[in-house]
Protein backbone atom coordinates (compact mmCIF):
# COMPACT_ATOMS: atom_id res chain seq x y z
CA UNK A 1 0.00 0.00 0.00
CA UNK A 2 1.95 3.11 -1.10
CA UNK A 3 1.26 6.20 1.23
CA UNK A 4 1.38 9.93 -0.10
CA UNK A 5 4.84 12.08 -0.28
CA UNK A 6 5.85 13.53 2.56
CA UNK A 7 6.80 16.96 3.04
CA UNK A 8 10.35 16.04 2.54
CA UNK A 9 9.46 14.62 -0.76
CA UNK A 10 9.40 10.80 0.17
CA UNK A 11 7.21 7.82 -0.65
CA UNK A 12 6.16 5.78 2.64
CA UNK A 13 4.82 2.39 1.76
CA UNK A 14 3.15 0.30 4.54
CA UNK A 15 4.20 -3.48 4.30
CA UNK A 16 1.65 -5.92 3.07
CA UNK A 17 1.80 -9.18 5.35
CA UNK A 18 0.28 -12.54 3.98
CA UNK A 19 -2.08 -13.26 7.51
CA UNK A 20 -1.96 -16.93 7.25
CA UNK A 21 2.04 -17.04 7.13
CA UNK A 22 1.85 -14.45 10.22
CA UNK A 23 -0.57 -16.93 11.88
CA UNK A 24 2.34 -19.70 11.51
CA UNK A 25 4.83 -17.90 13.20
CA UNK A 26 2.50 -16.92 15.73
CA UNK A 27 2.02 -19.86 16.70
CA UNK A 28 5.17 -22.42 15.66
CA UNK A 29 7.32 -19.16 17.73
CA UNK A 30 4.93 -18.06 19.94
CA UNK A 31 5.71 -13.74 18.42
CA UNK A 32 3.92 -11.15 19.27
CA UNK A 33 1.55 -10.55 16.34
CA UNK A 34 3.17 -7.10 15.20
CA UNK A 35 6.82 -8.79 15.31
CA UNK A 36 5.46 -11.88 12.77
CA UNK A 37 3.85 -9.20 10.94
CA UNK A 38 7.18 -7.46 10.74
CA UNK A 39 8.82 -10.85 9.56
CA UNK A 40 6.98 -11.81 7.03
CA UNK A 41 7.17 -8.67 5.05
CA UNK A 42 10.90 -9.25 5.61
CA UNK A 43 11.11 -12.59 3.62
CA UNK A 44 10.82 -14.45 6.82
CA UNK A 45 8.43 -17.80 6.64
CA UNK A 46 8.05 -20.75 9.21
CA UNK A 47 11.29 -22.65 7.52
CA UNK A 48 13.66 -19.86 7.90
CA UNK A 49 12.74 -18.18 10.84
CA UNK A 50 14.42 -20.06 13.31
CA UNK A 51 18.09 -19.11 11.78
CA UNK A 52 16.65 -15.51 11.80
CA UNK A 53 15.41 -15.79 15.16
CA UNK A 54 18.12 -17.96 17.09
CA UNK A 55 21.35 -17.23 14.51
CA UNK A 56 23.48 -19.47 15.37
CA UNK A 57 27.07 -19.55 13.71
CA UNK A 58 27.59 -22.93 13.87
CA UNK A 59 24.72 -23.29 11.98
CA UNK A 60 25.68 -20.78 9.46
CA UNK A 61 29.15 -20.30 9.04
CA UNK A 62 30.38 -21.89 5.38
CA UNK A 63 33.72 -24.04 5.19
CA UNK A 64 36.45 -21.35 4.83
CA UNK A 65 37.90 -23.14 2.48
CA UNK A 66 35.73 -22.57 0.16
CA UNK A 67 36.98 -19.39 -0.36
CA UNK A 68 39.64 -19.23 -3.26
CA UNK A 69 43.49 -19.39 -2.22
CA UNK A 70 42.35 -20.18 1.27
CA UNK A 71 44.29 -23.50 1.44
CA UNK A 72 47.97 -21.08 0.12
CA UNK A 73 47.28 -18.88 2.40
CA UNK A 74 46.50 -21.11 5.41
CA UNK A 75 50.02 -23.41 4.04
CA UNK A 76 52.03 -19.97 3.85
CA UNK A 77 50.99 -19.06 7.61
CA UNK A 78 52.20 -22.52 9.02
CA UNK A 79 55.63 -22.12 6.89
CA UNK A 80 56.40 -19.03 8.48
CA UNK A 81 55.76 -20.25 12.03
CA UNK A 82 58.01 -23.52 11.10
CA UNK A 83 60.22 -21.32 9.84
CA UNK A 84 59.94 -18.90 13.02
CA UNK A 85 59.50 -15.86 10.04
CA UNK A 86 58.52 -11.86 11.53
CA UNK A 87 54.81 -11.35 10.48
CA UNK A 88 53.46 -8.44 10.03
CA UNK A 89 49.79 -7.29 9.23
CA UNK A 90 48.98 -4.51 7.30
CA UNK A 91 45.84 -2.40 7.69
CA UNK A 92 43.58 0.05 6.65
CA UNK A 93 43.23 3.05 8.31
CA UNK A 94 39.03 2.58 8.76
CA UNK A 95 37.14 0.33 11.48
CA UNK A 96 36.98 -2.49 9.26
CA UNK A 97 41.00 -2.51 9.15
CA UNK A 98 41.63 -1.95 12.62
CA UNK A 99 39.16 -5.08 13.76
CA UNK A 100 40.53 -7.06 11.11
CA UNK A 101 44.17 -6.44 12.06
CA UNK A 102 43.73 -6.39 16.27
CA UNK A 103 41.67 -9.86 15.31
CA UNK A 104 44.47 -11.25 13.35
CA UNK A 105 47.17 -10.27 15.80
CA UNK A 106 45.10 -11.14 19.18
CA UNK A 107 44.62 -14.48 17.44
CA UNK A 108 48.54 -15.02 16.91
CA UNK A 109 49.48 -13.79 20.27
CA UNK A 110 46.95 -16.17 21.42
CA UNK A 111 48.91 -19.34 19.99
CA UNK A 112 52.03 -18.20 21.19
CA UNK A 113 53.05 -16.20 18.10
CA UNK A 114 54.25 -12.50 17.45
CA UNK A 115 53.02 -10.06 15.22
CA UNK A 116 53.23 -6.29 14.29
CA UNK A 117 50.68 -4.14 12.88
CA UNK A 118 51.23 -1.39 10.74
CA UNK A 119 48.58 1.07 9.60
CA UNK A 120 49.70 3.70 6.66
CA UNK A 121 48.85 7.39 7.65
CA UNK A 122 45.80 8.41 5.39
CA UNK A 123 47.71 11.52 4.76
CA UNK A 124 51.10 10.79 3.86
CA UNK A 125 50.85 7.30 2.71
CA UNK A 126 47.15 7.21 1.63
CA UNK A 127 45.10 4.29 1.01
CA UNK A 128 46.46 0.58 1.25
CA UNK A 129 49.94 -0.95 0.36
CA UNK A 130 52.83 0.99 -0.60
CA UNK A 131 55.98 0.28 -1.73
CA UNK A 132 58.06 2.56 0.63
CA UNK A 133 56.00 0.44 3.58
CA UNK A 134 56.42 -2.90 2.63
CA UNK A 135 60.10 -2.01 1.73
CA UNK A 136 60.17 -0.17 5.66
CA UNK A 137 58.74 -4.10 7.11
CA UNK A 138 61.23 -5.65 4.71
CA UNK A 139 64.12 -4.39 6.26
CA UNK A 140 62.92 -4.91 9.68
CA UNK A 141 63.36 -8.86 8.39
CA UNK A 142 59.43 -9.31 8.08
CA UNK A 143 58.87 -12.66 5.74
CA UNK A 144 55.51 -12.43 5.65
CA UNK A 145 53.03 -9.70 4.76
CA UNK A 146 49.06 -10.42 5.79
CA UNK A 147 47.56 -7.59 3.86
CA UNK A 148 43.71 -6.95 5.73
CA UNK A 149 40.93 -4.44 4.05
CA UNK A 150 43.19 -3.61 1.35
CA UNK A 151 45.72 -5.05 -1.30
CA UNK A 152 43.13 -6.41 -4.50
CA UNK A 153 43.83 -3.61 -6.63
CA UNK A 154 47.71 -2.91 -5.39
CA UNK A 155 49.68 -4.71 -8.49
CA UNK A 156 52.82 -2.38 -8.01
CA UNK A 157 53.31 -2.58 -4.47
CA UNK A 158 52.99 -6.32 -3.48
CA UNK A 159 55.10 -7.06 -7.16
CA UNK A 160 57.73 -4.64 -5.29
CA UNK A 161 57.17 -6.30 -2.77
CA UNK A 162 58.21 -9.60 -4.18
CA UNK A 163 61.27 -8.94 -5.85
CA UNK A 164 62.62 -7.83 -2.53
CA UNK A 165 61.75 -10.84 -0.92
CA UNK A 166 58.52 -10.15 1.19
CA UNK A 167 55.50 -12.89 0.92
CA UNK A 168 51.89 -11.06 0.91
CA UNK A 169 48.94 -12.49 1.48
CA UNK A 170 45.51 -10.30 0.80
CA UNK A 171 42.58 -10.75 3.08
CA UNK A 172 39.80 -8.43 1.73
CA UNK A 173 36.80 -7.79 0.27
CA UNK A 174 36.49 -4.71 -1.65
CA UNK A 175 35.32 -5.50 -5.66
CA UNK A 176 38.12 -6.91 -7.95
CA UNK A 177 39.93 -5.78 -11.43
CA UNK A 178 39.66 -8.71 -13.65
CA UNK A 179 43.55 -9.60 -13.11
CA UNK A 180 44.65 -10.37 -9.45
CA UNK A 181 47.95 -8.88 -7.83
CA UNK A 182 50.79 -11.10 -7.83
CA UNK A 183 50.26 -12.30 -4.24
CA UNK A 184 50.54 -15.60 -2.43
CA UNK A 185 47.28 -15.90 -1.93
CA UNK A 186 44.19 -13.27 -2.96
CA UNK A 187 41.21 -14.54 -0.09
CA UNK A 188 38.30 -12.02 -1.47
CA UNK A 189 34.75 -12.84 -1.73
CA UNK A 190 34.39 -10.33 -4.33
CA UNK A 191 37.32 -11.55 -6.53
CA UNK A 192 36.61 -12.14 -10.43
CA UNK A 193 36.35 -15.31 -10.30
CA UNK A 194 35.16 -16.10 -7.35
CA UNK A 195 32.00 -18.15 -6.22
CA UNK A 196 31.54 -17.52 -2.53
CA UNK A 197 27.94 -16.93 -1.33
CA UNK A 198 28.55 -14.90 1.08
CA UNK A 199 30.00 -12.03 -1.12
CA UNK A 200 28.38 -9.14 1.83
CA UNK A 201 31.41 -9.74 4.24
CA UNK A 202 33.79 -7.00 5.51
CA UNK A 203 37.24 -7.61 5.67
CA UNK A 204 36.98 -8.61 9.26
CA UNK A 205 34.65 -10.94 8.65
CA UNK A 206 36.62 -12.52 5.84
CA UNK A 207 39.25 -12.41 8.59
CA UNK A 208 37.71 -14.54 10.64
CA UNK A 209 36.97 -17.12 8.23
CA UNK A 210 40.96 -16.98 7.79
CA UNK A 211 41.36 -17.81 11.43
CA UNK A 212 38.53 -20.39 11.43
CA UNK A 213 40.52 -22.38 8.67
CA UNK A 214 43.82 -21.60 10.58
CA UNK A 215 43.27 -22.93 13.85
CA UNK A 216 41.69 -26.05 12.11
CA UNK A 217 44.68 -27.30 10.42
CA UNK A 218 46.42 -26.39 13.02
CA UNK A 219 44.31 -28.62 15.32
CA UNK A 220 44.85 -31.45 13.20
CA UNK A 221 48.07 -31.47 12.68
CA UNK A 222 47.98 -31.46 16.79
CA UNK A 223 49.22 -28.06 17.37
CA UNK A 224 47.06 -28.13 20.27
CA UNK A 225 47.97 -31.00 21.71
CA UNK A 226 50.34 -29.36 24.65
CA UNK A 227 48.65 -25.76 24.88
CA UNK A 228 45.23 -24.62 25.00
CA UNK A 229 43.11 -23.65 21.71
CA UNK A 230 41.86 -20.38 21.68
CA UNK A 231 38.21 -19.73 22.06
CA UNK A 232 37.20 -18.20 18.34
CA UNK A 233 33.98 -17.16 19.51
CA UNK A 234 36.01 -14.44 21.94
CA UNK A 235 37.26 -12.71 18.71
CA UNK A 236 33.13 -12.00 17.73
CA UNK A 237 33.13 -8.74 19.15
CA UNK A 238 35.69 -7.24 16.84
CA UNK A 239 34.06 -9.09 14.03
CA UNK A 240 30.98 -7.22 15.04
CA UNK A 241 32.27 -3.80 15.51
CA UNK A 242 33.89 -4.30 11.88
CA UNK A 243 30.85 -5.26 10.09
CA UNK A 244 28.87 -2.40 11.39
CA UNK A 245 31.33 0.56 11.08
CA UNK A 246 31.41 -0.51 7.18
CA UNK A 247 27.83 -0.71 6.68
CA UNK A 248 27.81 -4.44 5.82
CA UNK A 249 24.04 -6.22 5.67
CA UNK A 250 22.92 -7.40 8.74
CA UNK A 251 21.47 -10.52 7.05
CA UNK A 252 22.30 -14.31 7.03
CA UNK A 253 25.83 -14.99 8.35
CA UNK A 254 26.52 -11.18 8.90
CA UNK A 255 23.16 -11.45 11.57
CA UNK A 256 24.86 -14.13 13.29
CA UNK A 257 28.26 -12.80 13.80
CA UNK A 258 26.99 -9.25 14.82
CA UNK A 259 24.60 -11.16 17.22
CA UNK A 260 26.71 -13.84 18.80
CA UNK A 261 29.57 -10.06 18.75
CA UNK A 262 27.11 -8.28 20.80
CA UNK A 263 27.24 -11.27 23.58
CA UNK A 264 31.07 -11.19 23.55
CA UNK A 265 31.07 -7.09 23.69
CA UNK A 266 28.50 -7.55 26.73
CA UNK A 267 31.19 -10.04 28.66
CA UNK A 268 33.28 -6.62 28.03
CA UNK A 269 36.40 -9.39 27.60
CA UNK A 270 38.30 -6.68 25.44
CA UNK A 271 40.44 -4.28 27.22
CA UNK A 272 40.30 -1.66 25.36
CA UNK A 273 36.62 -1.77 24.01
CA UNK A 274 35.38 -1.76 27.70
CA UNK A 275 37.69 1.05 28.46
CA UNK A 276 36.61 3.14 25.64
CA UNK A 277 32.87 2.29 27.01
CA UNK A 278 33.62 3.55 30.04
CA UNK A 279 34.96 6.51 28.77
CA UNK A 280 31.97 7.29 26.72
CA UNK A 281 29.85 6.46 29.81
CA UNK A 282 27.99 3.73 27.81
CA UNK A 283 26.93 1.56 30.79
CA UNK A 284 24.14 -0.45 29.23
CA UNK A 285 24.14 -3.22 27.12
CA UNK A 286 26.12 -2.93 24.02
CA UNK A 287 24.15 -2.61 20.44
CA UNK A 288 24.63 -1.82 16.88
CA UNK A 289 23.44 2.04 17.80
CA UNK A 290 26.62 2.04 20.21
CA UNK A 291 28.65 0.82 17.69
CA UNK A 292 27.75 2.56 14.68
CA UNK A 293 27.71 6.25 16.45
CA UNK A 294 29.38 6.06 19.15
CA UNK A 295 32.13 3.36 19.52
CA UNK A 296 33.34 3.79 15.45
CA UNK A 297 33.56 7.29 15.15
CA UNK A 298 36.08 7.25 17.88
CA UNK A 299 38.53 3.94 16.34
CA UNK A 300 37.93 5.74 12.48
CA UNK A 301 39.39 9.62 14.63
CA UNK A 302 42.61 8.15 14.81
CA UNK A 303 42.92 7.26 10.89
CA UNK A 304 40.73 10.58 9.85
CA UNK A 305 42.47 13.07 12.18
CA UNK A 306 45.04 12.15 14.42
CA UNK A 307 47.39 8.94 14.85
CA UNK A 308 46.25 6.03 12.04
CA UNK A 309 47.56 3.25 14.30
CA UNK A 310 45.57 4.00 17.79
CA UNK A 311 42.50 2.37 16.45
CA UNK A 312 44.31 -1.42 16.07
CA UNK A 313 46.94 -0.69 19.36
CA UNK A 314 43.53 -0.03 21.50
CA UNK A 315 41.77 -3.40 19.98
CA UNK A 316 44.55 -5.24 20.70
CA UNK A 317 46.06 -4.26 23.33
CA UNK A 318 45.78 -6.09 26.97
CA UNK A 319 47.45 -3.31 29.01
CA UNK A 320 44.98 -1.40 30.87
CA UNK A 321 46.87 2.30 31.34
CA UNK A 322 47.80 2.02 27.08
CA UNK A 323 44.28 1.58 26.66
CA UNK A 324 43.07 4.29 28.79
CA UNK A 325 45.49 6.50 26.80
CA UNK A 326 44.43 5.93 23.89
CA UNK A 327 40.80 5.99 24.63
CA UNK A 328 41.27 9.28 25.83
CA UNK A 329 43.44 10.66 22.53
CA UNK A 330 41.00 8.92 20.32
CA UNK A 331 37.97 10.65 22.42
CA UNK A 332 39.83 14.13 21.89
CA UNK A 333 40.27 13.30 18.02
CA UNK A 334 36.70 12.83 17.72
CA UNK A 335 35.75 15.69 18.93
CA UNK A 336 38.40 17.35 16.92
CA UNK A 337 36.58 15.47 14.19
CA UNK A 338 33.10 17.06 14.72
CA UNK A 339 34.60 20.70 14.57
CA UNK A 340 36.03 20.13 11.11
CA UNK A 341 33.15 18.13 9.69
CA UNK A 342 30.06 21.18 10.60
CA UNK A 343 32.93 23.49 8.90
CA UNK A 344 33.09 21.31 5.74
CA UNK A 345 29.39 20.17 5.56
CA UNK A 346 28.53 23.84 5.60
CA UNK A 347 30.33 24.82 2.69
CA UNK A 348 29.98 21.40 0.86
CA UNK A 349 25.72 22.12 1.30
CA UNK A 350 26.04 25.82 -0.22
CA UNK A 351 27.64 24.31 -3.41
CA UNK A 352 25.40 21.46 -3.22
CA UNK A 353 22.52 24.68 -3.20
CA UNK A 354 23.84 26.05 -6.17
CA UNK A 355 24.49 22.92 -8.46
CA UNK A 356 21.49 20.17 -7.73
CA UNK A 357 18.36 20.75 -9.72
CA UNK A 358 15.41 18.57 -10.68
CA UNK A 359 17.32 16.27 -12.70
CA UNK A 360 20.21 15.85 -10.70
CA UNK A 361 21.42 12.15 -10.79
CA UNK A 362 24.38 12.56 -8.10
CA UNK A 363 26.06 15.00 -6.36
CA UNK A 364 30.21 16.04 -6.80
CA UNK A 365 31.67 18.47 -4.56
CA UNK A 366 35.29 19.72 -3.90
CA UNK A 367 37.36 22.11 -1.36
CA UNK A 368 40.57 22.70 0.71
CA UNK A 369 39.08 19.66 3.40
CA UNK A 370 40.62 17.57 5.77
CA UNK A 371 40.45 13.85 3.77
CA UNK A 372 39.33 12.57 7.02
CA UNK A 373 36.69 13.80 7.06
CA UNK A 374 35.10 13.76 3.54
CA UNK A 375 33.51 10.46 4.02
CA UNK A 376 31.15 11.28 6.69
CA UNK A 377 30.67 14.70 4.52
CA UNK A 378 29.65 12.29 1.63
CA UNK A 379 27.30 10.01 4.16
CA UNK A 380 25.68 13.36 5.15
CA UNK A 381 24.69 14.42 1.60
CA UNK A 382 24.06 11.33 0.57
CA UNK A 383 21.76 10.72 3.56
CA UNK A 384 20.00 13.96 2.55
CA UNK A 385 19.32 14.33 -1.06
CA UNK A 386 19.28 9.98 -1.25
CA UNK A 387 21.72 10.41 -4.11
CA UNK A 388 25.47 9.16 -5.23
CA UNK A 389 27.69 11.47 -3.39
CA UNK A 390 31.12 12.27 -4.34
CA UNK A 391 33.20 14.38 -1.75
CA UNK A 392 36.71 15.43 -2.72
CA UNK A 393 39.59 16.83 -0.23
CA UNK A 394 41.76 19.10 -3.06
CA UNK A 395 45.82 19.76 -1.82
CA UNK A 396 48.40 20.67 -4.46
CA UNK A 397 46.90 19.38 -8.01
CA UNK A 398 45.37 16.46 -6.23
CA UNK A 399 42.25 15.40 -5.41
CA UNK A 400 41.04 12.36 -2.80
CA UNK A 401 37.73 11.60 -2.87
CA UNK A 402 35.28 9.51 -0.68
CA UNK A 403 32.33 8.12 -2.28
CA UNK A 404 28.74 6.73 -0.66
CA UNK A 405 26.02 5.64 -3.00
CA UNK A 406 22.30 4.49 -2.74
CA UNK A 407 20.31 1.05 -3.81
CA UNK A 408 20.61 1.01 -7.92
CA UNK A 409 24.11 2.72 -7.92
CA UNK A 410 26.83 0.39 -7.52
CA UNK A 411 29.37 3.42 -6.97
CA UNK A 412 32.38 0.80 -6.76
CA UNK A 413 32.15 -0.54 -9.97
CA UNK A 414 31.73 2.96 -11.28
CA UNK A 415 34.76 3.83 -9.57
CA UNK A 416 36.98 0.67 -11.53
CA UNK A 417 35.51 1.87 -14.86
CA UNK A 418 37.13 4.93 -14.31
CA UNK A 419 39.85 3.86 -13.21
CA UNK A 420 39.68 1.84 -16.18
CA UNK A 421 39.27 5.01 -18.35
CA UNK A 422 41.85 6.46 -17.11
CA UNK A 423 40.27 9.29 -15.43
CA UNK A 424 41.51 8.70 -11.80
CA UNK A 425 44.78 7.47 -10.48
CA UNK A 426 43.80 5.32 -8.29
CA UNK A 427 40.41 4.09 -6.46
CA UNK A 428 38.33 1.16 -5.75
CA UNK A 429 35.65 0.02 -3.34
CA UNK A 430 31.98 -1.92 -2.88
CA UNK A 431 28.49 -1.45 -4.21
CA UNK A 432 28.34 1.00 -1.52
CA UNK A 433 31.04 3.07 -0.75
CA UNK A 434 34.25 3.66 -2.95
CA UNK A 435 37.46 6.23 -2.71
CA UNK A 436 39.87 7.29 -5.17
CA UNK A 437 42.37 9.86 -6.16
CA UNK A 438 42.65 12.27 -9.04
CA UNK A 439 44.86 14.63 -10.77
CA UNK A 440 42.55 17.93 -10.18
CA UNK A 441 42.05 18.49 -14.37
CA UNK A 442 39.98 15.77 -14.50
CA UNK A 443 37.11 16.55 -12.30
CA UNK A 444 35.14 17.95 -14.94
CA UNK A 445 35.49 14.87 -17.30
CA UNK A 446 35.31 12.86 -14.64
CA UNK A 447 31.81 14.32 -13.81
CA UNK A 448 30.88 13.87 -17.22
CA UNK A 449 31.82 10.10 -16.98
CA UNK A 450 29.60 9.87 -13.80
CA UNK A 451 26.62 11.85 -15.46
CA UNK A 452 26.59 9.17 -18.30
CA UNK A 453 27.11 6.35 -16.29
CA UNK A 454 24.04 7.14 -13.49
CA UNK A 455 21.67 9.24 -16.52
CA UNK A 456 19.14 5.97 -16.29
CA UNK A 457 19.00 6.55 -12.34
CA UNK A 458 15.84 7.26 -10.96
CA UNK A 459 15.49 8.88 -7.91
CA UNK A 460 12.76 7.91 -5.73
CA UNK A 461 13.49 7.83 -1.79
CA UNK A 462 10.91 5.58 -0.19
CA UNK A 463 10.57 4.27 3.48
CA UNK A 464 9.30 0.94 3.68
CA UNK A 465 6.65 1.47 6.60
CA UNK A 466 5.80 -2.13 9.04
CA UNK A 467 2.70 -0.76 10.44
CA UNK A 468 0.29 1.80 11.85
CA UNK A 469 0.62 2.25 15.68
CA UNK A 470 -1.21 4.43 18.11
CA UNK A 471 0.61 6.85 20.60
CA UNK A 472 -0.42 4.23 23.24
CA UNK A 473 1.88 1.60 21.48
CA UNK A 474 4.69 4.00 22.60
CA UNK A 475 5.74 1.77 25.66
CA UNK A 476 8.29 -0.24 27.03
CA UNK A 477 6.05 -3.56 26.40
CA UNK A 478 6.29 -3.16 22.67
CA UNK A 479 9.66 -1.52 22.47
CA UNK A 480 10.77 -5.50 24.30
CA UNK A 481 8.77 -7.23 21.59
CA UNK A 482 10.65 -5.85 19.05
CA UNK A 483 14.16 -6.42 20.33
CA UNK A 484 13.49 -9.97 19.51
CA UNK A 485 14.24 -9.34 15.80
CA UNK A 486 17.74 -7.23 17.01
CA UNK A 487 20.06 -6.54 15.66
CA UNK A 488 18.90 -3.91 13.11
CA UNK A 489 21.10 -2.76 10.56
CA UNK A 490 21.89 -2.97 6.53
CA UNK A 491 19.43 -4.58 5.00
CA UNK A 492 17.13 -5.21 8.44
CA UNK A 493 16.33 -2.03 9.67
CA UNK A 494 14.61 -0.70 12.56
CA UNK A 495 11.21 -1.23 12.28
CA UNK A 496 9.31 2.34 11.28
CA UNK A 497 5.56 2.63 11.95
CA UNK A 498 3.12 5.50 11.34
CA UNK A 499 0.80 6.89 13.89
CA UNK A 500 -2.04 8.96 12.90
CA UNK A 501 -3.82 12.20 14.23
CA UNK A 502 -1.00 13.46 16.28
CA UNK A 503 0.05 16.99 17.69
CA UNK A 504 2.92 18.22 18.63
CA UNK A 505 3.53 19.60 22.37
CA UNK A 506 6.40 21.99 23.50
CA UNK A 507 8.96 21.53 21.08
CA UNK A 508 12.67 22.59 22.15
CA UNK A 509 16.24 22.37 20.40
CA UNK A 510 18.28 20.29 22.64
CA UNK A 511 21.93 19.99 22.06
CA UNK A 512 23.12 21.30 18.90
CA UNK A 513 20.57 20.47 16.00
CA UNK A 514 17.57 18.08 17.73
CA UNK A 515 14.32 18.72 18.33
CA UNK A 516 12.58 16.83 21.61
CA UNK A 517 8.89 17.32 21.99
CA UNK A 518 5.35 15.22 22.98
CA UNK A 519 3.10 13.82 21.25
CA UNK A 520 -0.20 13.54 21.48
CA UNK A 521 -3.63 11.79 20.31
CA UNK A 522 -5.87 13.55 22.52
CA UNK A 523 -5.83 10.36 24.70
CA UNK A 524 -2.40 9.57 25.29
CA UNK A 525 1.18 11.91 25.33
CA UNK A 526 4.76 10.15 24.84
CA UNK A 527 8.07 11.39 24.34
CA UNK A 528 9.21 12.11 21.20
CA UNK A 529 12.52 13.34 19.56
CA UNK A 530 13.74 14.57 15.98
CA UNK A 531 17.30 14.07 15.42
CA UNK A 532 19.51 16.37 13.38
CA UNK A 533 16.69 17.88 12.34
CA UNK A 534 17.16 21.62 12.85
CA UNK A 535 16.95 24.07 10.07
CA UNK A 536 15.03 21.16 7.73
CA UNK A 537 11.76 21.01 6.24
CA UNK A 538 11.26 18.26 8.82
CA UNK A 539 12.26 20.67 11.60
CA UNK A 540 9.43 23.73 10.43
CA UNK A 541 6.83 21.04 10.06
CA UNK A 542 7.04 20.05 14.19
CA UNK A 543 7.04 23.57 15.00
CA UNK A 544 4.24 24.58 13.05
CA UNK A 545 0.55 23.98 15.24
CA UNK A 546 -1.90 21.11 13.76
CA UNK A 547 -2.38 17.96 13.30
CA UNK A 548 -0.16 15.59 12.03
CA UNK A 549 1.07 11.90 10.64
CA UNK A 550 4.30 11.10 11.64
CA UNK A 551 6.75 7.88 10.98
CA UNK A 552 9.26 6.79 13.19
CA UNK A 553 10.55 4.44 15.25
CA UNK A 554 10.84 2.98 19.03
CA UNK A 555 13.74 3.59 21.13
CA UNK A 556 14.35 3.65 24.46
CA UNK A 557 16.86 6.29 25.57
CA UNK A 558 19.02 5.82 28.90
CA UNK A 559 19.52 8.51 31.25
CA UNK A 560 21.41 8.77 34.72
CA UNK A 561 20.56 5.06 35.40
CA UNK A 562 16.65 5.50 34.32
CA UNK A 563 15.59 4.16 30.87
CA UNK A 564 12.68 5.68 29.08
CA UNK A 565 10.48 5.21 25.82
CA UNK A 566 10.47 7.89 23.11
CA UNK A 567 9.06 7.77 19.24
CA UNK A 568 12.04 8.95 16.84
CA UNK A 569 10.28 11.36 14.51
CA UNK A 570 11.92 10.69 11.02
CA UNK A 571 9.40 11.95 8.73
CA UNK A 572 6.04 13.99 8.36
CA UNK A 573 3.08 14.32 6.86
CA UNK A 574 0.03 17.18 7.68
Amino acid sequence: MMLDRSITNTLWQLQDANSRQVLALVQKFELPEIVARILVTRGINVENASDFLYPLIKSLLPDPFSLLDMDKAVDRIILAITNNEKIAIFGDYDVDGATSAALIHRYLKEIGINSTIYIPDRIDEGYGLNTAALLKLKKQEVGLCISVDCGTIAYQPIDDAKSFGLDIIVVDHHISMESLPNAVAVINPNRFDENFPYNNLAAVGVSFLLIVAFNKILREKGFFISKKEPNLFDLLDLVALGTVCDVMQITGLNRALVSQGLKVMSARKNVGLRILFDNLRILEKPSVAHLGFSIGPCINAGGRVGEASLGARLLSTCNEEEAYQIALKLINFNNARKVLENEALSEALLQVEQSVTLNTKFIMVSGNWHQGIIGIIASRLKEQSHLPTIVISLNNGIGKASCRSVPGIDIGAAVLSAKFMDLIIEGGGHSMAAGFSIKDHKIRDLHDFFAERFADFVKEKMIKVDGIITVKSVNLSLWNQLRRLEPFGVGHPEPRFIIQGVRIINPEIIGTNHIKCLITDGNTTARAIAFRSVNTKLSSAIMQSGVKTILGRISVNYWNGREFVQFVIEDLMT
